[in-house]
């Protein structure tokens, strides 16, 4: 049965689903999604926010955006956020951060025509107000800004996400305060701008380094006009069809992206994930959504990953009296004289079968500011394996590095291991690194 509830809700994300790697022996792994989606009940009016602008012709353009407000998950935040509402200052405000995918920033700064150009204004601010965060900062979810390092400093300044921003701002500064999302029917009107339909991205120095103004503008056309800026800032009853009563949510899988020993499917409202039998391994990314009754969705991506140490992987290129024989399987042995041993192929997700040896990739050198910087990819989620970098002038006496930082970085089906060496090589000098792989347990 469905449970119905006083106010219209909106679908949110309360706690990321954790990534997960493999147990042992685990088999299964269930998550119950109740545990982390919900619904939250929103005010009965929404705030639109109007923006205005004409083109290089002198045609008109204009959108909006609808702001649905939590009701009570985020007090303080609502309250304060309304009073600038309604205070009328907003008038005149324009967007003034555009980070494609990421962010589109107002609550600011006010833009009006000048005598000879666009004068730039600050909105009066109140009082900061204490950080709320709890609902993850999802797509079309609508945040509180705030100065670095000190969580209960927002005041005017807020944005829309058009990317999925959860394991980025859900974990800085006491996490960004979420108050609200976009309506499903003005969500396009805001991807429509983070996308550069009718604007583009211009540096006018300071806060307005990446300010949407409408494409083609130049210093000769260049008035207040041109910016996505809003004349209007009301509260209206809330739109028909943007929220719903009922709190029940469908899920379902949006994509799934990777391979390996991984398979996943949503049963009576759990996330299972079951771990076949294999020695290879494995990384699959999931999307997993949630959807209210009238059309409303919040996605949440993570990943699930199943490793294989070097013997798993020896038992599955080898068998029989090869998989016994260690100059056949052995870490050091290489069968079929490719120059590649088998704990190379391991390190690398090459299979034993095959030449190999123009797979195995040299990392990349590369000079960052004062730093030297080596990067190569490896198989996912290596076990028992030590990376030991090397330098030598001569090729043939060689000496470990002194104070290199080794950093790793999941991609979809490889790892990237990256190497960070102080200081670059002098112009008049020669330095060969190499990587030893060590294999640190059986």
């Amino acid at each position: 049965m469905s449970a119905l509830a006083q106010n219209p809700v909106v679908p949110v994300l309360d706690a990321l689903i954790p990534d997960k790697e493999k147990v042992d022996d685990e088999t299964q792994w269930r998550v119950v999604l109740a545990d982390h989606f919900g619904t939250e009940e929103i005010n009965d009016n929404a705030v639109r926010f109007t923006a205005e602008w004409n083109y290089l012709d002198g045609a008109p353009g204009m959108t909006h955006f609808d702001f649905l407000l939590f009701r009570d998950r985020t007090p303080v935040t609502t309250t304060n956020f309304l009073g600038y509402v309604n205070r009328g200052d907003y008038l005149n405000m324009v967007i003034h951060r555009w980070v494609r995918d990421f962010v589109l920033q107002g609550g600011g700064f006010t833009i009006t025509e000048g005598a000879e150009r666009p004068v730039s204004g600050k909105v009066p601010t109140q009082a900061p107000i204490v950080n709320e965060f709890g609902v993850s900062n999802t797509l079309a979810t609508v945040s509180m800004a705030k100065l670095g390092g000190d969580p209960d400093s927002a005041t005017s300044q807020w944005f829309v996400s058009t990317g999925a921003n959860s394991d980025n701002l859900d974990f800085q500064n006491g996490g960004f305060t979420v108050f609200g999302r976009i309506s499903q029917e003005t969500f396009s009107n805001v991807m429509d701008l983070n996308d550069g339909v009718e604007f583009a991205p211009f540096n006018l120095g300071g806060a307005f380094s990446g300010t949407p103004l409408v494409t083609g503008t130049t210093d000769e056309n260049f008035t207040a006009d041109r910016f996505f800026r809003f004349l209007s800032t009301v509260e209206i009853p809330l739109p028909a069809g943007q929220a719903g009563v009922d709190t029940a949510l469908t899920y379902r899988i949006v994509s799934e992206v990777g391979d390996g020993s991984v398979s996943g499917s949503i049963v009576d409202g759990e996330f299972v994930v079951d771990f076949l039998e294999s020695q290879i391994s494995g990384r699959r990314t999931f999307v997993i959504q949630a959807e209210d009754s009238v059309g409303n969705q919040v996605v949440d991506t993570f990943t699930v990953e199943d490793f294989a140490s070097y013997e798993e992987w020896r038992r599955d290129q080898y068998r029989g009296a090869d998989f016994l024989d260690e100059e056949i399987s052995g870490p050091l042995a290489d069968p079929n004289a490719d120059g590649v041993t088998n704990f190379a192929l391991y390190v690398s997700g090459l299979p034993a079968t095959g030449d190999q040896s123009q797979k195995v990739k040299a990392p990349t050198v590369t000079i960052v500011g004062s730093n030297t910087q080596l990067k190569f990819e490896v198989a996912i989620g290596l076990r028992g394996v030590g990376f030991i970098l090397e330098q030598s002038s001569d090729l043939e006496n060689w000496s470990d590095v002194v104070g290199a930082t080794e950093t790793r970085e999941k991609l979809d089906d490889r790892d990237s291991l990256k190497f960070t060496v102080p200081g670059t090589p002098a112009s008049n000098s020669k330095v060969f690194y190499r990587v030893r792989f060590t294999q640190t347990t059986p």
